[in-house]
């Protein structure tokens, strides 16, 4: 099909809150991709929300490998110079490109959005449907497909803005009444756990419900959950297959950004120390979530272990594949080169392009 190399585009930034940790996946992704095979092409979305397609000596691939807090909306932001990258459009990128990669994170790059944007223009791309990223998004609907295909999550409720604004206090009574051994509190349609909270058991909820309606329309309350924490990863279309189960071990308390890109801010176990049958069941229900809601490319699903049941938290369809992150450290622990599964789905995605062009 390519007798040349193959142009693949990396995208990644945007303007969410998890910007920076975008960034350093898109730029682990540049350096990983073989420059034999592919015609690496760095692209940043800005938070001006522009397309920027970055020459691959720009100071973008040294700087984006320093991931700080979250990006706050109000943060100043400078685009990249005109010595450094190109403004593009999409149809030009298009033009220009045969495949995109996605390793953008959180509202705008995760939800569907882009992946119907791409899809409008025909523009393939290595990651997740639009329905399957819209669905594994919304935490609370996620939670309602889950309930419906009989996989394991926990017991929750959900708040609207408006919901919040007009009875707040009723609310809070409701939250104390229903979790009175705590809970989790999180915006809906974040990920990184932008915006998260553990409440223990009586703890007033006013405020971390302040701070999740901070970055969301609607907020997801969660019972809380005190077992062990594992992660899955799952790869490829139409087989896929599970990656060796990880457990985390948080220095601070609970997984939040900081604890999971900053140094030291957890202890990740790849393979976990669990028996066989465990380990089995975990990637079992990794696989069964991946395919109930029709992902592809890479996703991961976390899990936290209620009494010996292991519970899905949520399912991530564009992990993070930072040098630090859980993905390439499951591959390296089952013997496999990260840089394989990335020739692998690529070349998923080509066939099944190929393939749609025939049909129609």
């Amino acid at each position: 099909m390519f007798k040349e190399r193959i142009r693949v585009g990396i995208l990644m930034g945007g303007p969410s809150a998890e910007r920076e940790v975008s960034l350093a996946s898109g730029c682990n992704l540049v350096e990983l991709l073989d420059r034999t095979r592919y015609e690496v092409h760095p692209i940043e979305i800005g938070r001006d929300r522009k397309w920027y397609l970055h020459h691959i000596d720009s100071p973008l691939l040294t700087q984006a490998g320093r991931i700080g807090r979250e990006i706050e909306a109000d943060q100043p932001y400078t685009p990249p110079s005109a010595a450094d990258s190109e403004l593009v459009t999409a149809r030009v990128v298009k033009g220009r490109m045969d495949v995109l990669f996605l390793a953008l994170h959180g509202p705008g790059g995760e939800d569907g959005t882009i992946q119907g944007f791409l899809e409008t223009l025909e523009v393939p791309y290595v990651g997740s449907g639009v329905l399957a990223s819209s669905l594994t998004m919304d935490k609370s609907r996620c939670k309602l497909f889950l309930r419906a295909s009989q996989l394991p999550t926990a017991d929750w409720v959900s708040v609207s803005q408006a919901e919040w604004d007009g009875r707040a206090g009723e609310i809070c009574g409701q939250i104390l009444d229903q979790f009175p051994a705590g809970c989790v509190i999180k915006p809906n349609n974040q990920g990184s756990s932008v915006g998260m909270s553990v409440l223990e058991g009586g703890e007033h909820p006013e405020s971390a419900m302040d701070q999740a309606f901070g970055h969301s329309q609607e907020v997801l309350i969660e019972k809380r959950i005190q077992g062990r924490e594992f992660t899955c990863g799952v790869f490829g279309r139409e087989n896929p297959e599970a990656l060796p189960v990880t457990e985390i071990r948080v220095a601070g308390g609970f997984f939040d950004y900081e604890a999971k890109y900053q140094p030291g801010g957890a202890e990740e176990i790849t393979p976990a120390d669990i028996s066989e049958s465990l380990a089995r069941e975990i990637q079992s229900l990794a696989v069964r979530a991946h395919k109930t809601f029709g992902c592809s490319a890479i996703t991961r699903t976390d899990f936290m272990m209620d009494g010996d049941q292991p519970v899905i938290l949520e399912i991530n369809t564009i992990p993070g594949m930072t040098r630090m992150s859980l993905i390439p450290r499951a591959c390296a622990a089952a013997g496999i080169e990260f840089e394989s599964i990335l020739d692998r789905l690529i070349g998923e995605t080509l066939f099944k392009e190929q393939i749609a062009t025939v049909v129609t």
